[in-house]
């Protein structure tokens, strides 16, 4: 039977991308890059970009501060406040169950691993925790999908948000176009959706008894090499029962040369 680490060689390089995609799947959820918002009116947005995340909305302005210093000017979007849209609230929820269930799947994946390399071997209980792990994977890759495909179909049908006044935003851009946190997302989810796969495809070696045979030609060998050494050392007036038990000591396996088992 193989090593079981040779066996989990595929599952081992999934672990590491499926922890990059976790690692993906926080960079996309404090990003606030989801949504790029163009105005017209650079009275207060000064460079005429803004930017919508599914946390907080930035833009850059010299006005709100102090006049000819330009700072990065930012408000928190929380989940109880009422003018957000819907896909937003369910992206901050989406985003973080797809980061615990993404972080408890590492866990099970780090504990699967630490009973292969130290030889807990169960086959059912490496199977259920490889399984456990990938679910978990898959299940933080279509909470990432979701978030990230609904807020994409907001930007391209250019729907508007009815920002309150002390965010100092319009409530619809001239333009607006898909951030950088979306294309981050898409990365991340298809390298958990990969490595959950993987890790659901593991299947336990089947277990094979060693065959031990006696090499016909070694042990043709070893017997001539030990009638050698019994012909120079024995005396000749040996009993015919003294060669018998020579004999028999000669025919048992437990005498013989290690070289002489081969194992298949």
């Amino acid at each position: 039977m193989p090593y079981l680490a040779d066996t989990t060689n595929l599952q081992f390089a999934s672990f590491w991308l499926g922890t990059v995609g976790w690692i993906l799947v926080a960079v996309a959820a404090g990003l606030v890059e989801w949504r790029i918002w163009y105005v017209a009116d650079r009275t207060i947005i000064t460079p005429g970009v803004a930017w919508v995340g599914i946390w907080q909305t930035c833009f850059f302005s010299d006005r709100l501060v102090s006049p000819g210093l330009q700072l990065m000017y930012c408000q928190h979007i929380s989940m109880f406040d009422t003018f957000a849209p819907v896909e937003i609230y369910v992206s901050q929820v989406l985003m973080v169950l797809g980061i615990l269930a993404g972080a408890v799947g590492k866990a099970v994946s780090v504990y699967t691993f630490r009973n292969i390399f130290f030889r807990l071997n169960e086959a059912r209980s490496l199977r259920i925790t490889f399984s456990f792990g990938g679910a978990l994977y898959i299940f933080s890759s279509v909470c990432v999908v979701i978030s990230v495909g609904w807020n994409m179909n907001s930007v391209l049908r250019n729907h508007t948000i009815d920002f309150p006044a002390n965010f100092y935003m319009p409530s619809s851009p001239s333009t607006q176009e898909v951030g950088s946190a979306i294309y981050v997302g898409i990365s991340a989810a298809i390298l958990l959706l990969f490595s959950g796969i993987v890790f659901l495809c593991y299947t336990f070696p089947e277990r094979h008894g060693p065959k031990i045979r006696l090499g016909d030609r070694l042990e043709s060998i070893s017997v001539s090499s030990f009638n050698t050494s019994h012909s120079r050392y024995t005396p000749s007036a040996v009993s015919r029962d003294d060669q018998s038990s020579h004999e028999h000591a000669m025919d048992n396996p437990a005498f013989q040369s290690h070289e002489n088992i081969s194992v298949f």
